[in-house]
């Protein structure tokens, strides 16, 4: 899940559009000059499930697009009478995702 950032506010959120110029001044002079405190460093921190869904969402672009050829090839086995199912290779399947560990 992507979160995008437009710019084109930026500089009425951080409060820096049409300020006078004024004498530069290093940041411990700031503080010092208004009394108010100076953050020492941002941080930005991503949780367990952002990553996850990060993941997921790599994942499913991975994935190929519908075979709508193939689909409609399986359709047409099912309308004909002619589509056979495998148990056992479908129970391999269940079997074999159930045991990767998604869920």
């Amino acid at each position: 899940m992507a979160n995008e950032i437009k710019l084109g506010n930026a500089p009425h959120m951080l409060g820096t559009h049409n300020k006078p110029a004024t004498k530069a001044v290093a940041p411990d002079d700031k503080a010092a000059a208004s009394g108010a405190p100076v953050p020492t460093s941002d941080r930005v921190s991503v949780t367990d499930t952002a990553s996850r869904l990060q993941k997921i969402e790599e994942q499913l672009s991975a994935m190929p697009e519908i075979n709508h050829e193939k689909v409609a090839q399986i359709k047409k086995a099912i309308a004909d009478g002619t589509f056979t199912i495998d148990p056992a290779a479908i129970a391999e399947k269940l079997i074999a995702f159930e045991g990767s560990g998604r869920r």
